[in-house]
């Protein structure tokens, strides 16, 4: 995740999908504000590896640029153990790779003070 101190300009190309981290210090407070921001389907799973598969396949925001805002990211997913976080880090980067896109979209994370 990609961390910056003022929110950069968007065209309207890029679909933004924004949650706030200081209501997402946990997984369990992530998963259900991920799926509404990003459209997941219903039966998303609600574990790490539902959140990678939910990600590289976000076709139903119909947009080829798609970003995932952070607000108060020094917070997100604060109350979680070290390792757990970082597993979620790492899907939400291993998202970020071309390779892992099942829909053909460039999808970013950025984490905003």
């Amino acid at each position: 995740m990609k961390l910056i101190d003022k929110l950069p300009t968007f065209s309207s190309n890029v679909f933004v999908a924004e949650i706030d981290g200081n209501k997402a210090r946990t997984l369990r407070g992530f998963y259900p504000r991920v799926s509404k921001a990003l459209f997941f389907p219903d039966y998303f799973g609600k574990n790490l590896d539902a959140l990678f598969d939910c990600l590289c396949s976000l076709e139903v925001v119909g947009k080829q640029d798609i970003v995932l805002l952070i607000h108060n990211a020094e917070f997100f997913l604060s109350k979680e153990k070290a390792e757990k976080r970082n597993a979620a880090y790492d899907v939400l980067r291993d998202a970020e790779k071309t390779e892992n896109r099942a829909d053909g979209a460039k999808f970013r994370v950025i984490g905003l003070r």
